[in-house]
């Protein structure tokens, strides 16, 4: 799995301006309820990866096929430019406002998206979460008016 890490931390680092922590996050597997009980309010839920700042993880979803599957390592791709956005100072998780954390997100879509276009990978889901990341800072807005 190092092999794996190691690889996907070549690939953010090439497509970000981040620096190199000099160590890979931790990295462990766990039920889809798992994940839907942390990430989601429903019982709808498709999330499949997050990274935890306070303990340097990516969760994933035990599911997944990282060894064969690139769209799989896209989701770890991801998650892995939040690793490099914590260490490199861009995410304080107890003070990230709307604009900042799509900001954010943002950043690791498009070198996910990069990723799965290189491999070959339908990028549909990608582009739609892309789309719709604006908007969710809507409500903020409303607020404040």
């Amino acid at each position: 799995m190092d092999v794996l890490l190691q690889s996907l931390l070549v690939w953010a680092l090439s497509l970000t301006r981040y620096d190199d922590p000099g160590y890979l996050p931790k990295i462990e597997a766990v039920s889809h309820k798992a994940l839907a009980t942390k990430l989601c309010d429903s019982d709808f839920c498709t999330a499949v990866a997050y990274y935890d700042s306070d303990t340097e993880t990516i969760f994933y979803d035990n599911r997944m096929k990282l060894k064969s599957d690139d769209g799989a390592r896209g989701f770890l791709l991801h998650e892995m430019v939040h690793f490099l956005q914590h260490k490199n100072g861009e995410i304080d998780p107890q003070d990230i406002d709307c604009k900042t954390r799509v900001a954010i997100e943002h950043e690791a879509y498009r070198v996910q998206q990069f990723f799965l276009k290189e491999h070959h990978k339908d990028t549909f889901q990608i582009d739609m979460a892309v789309a719709v990341l604006p908007s969710l800072c809507a409500d903020e807005v409303e607020q404040v008016k």
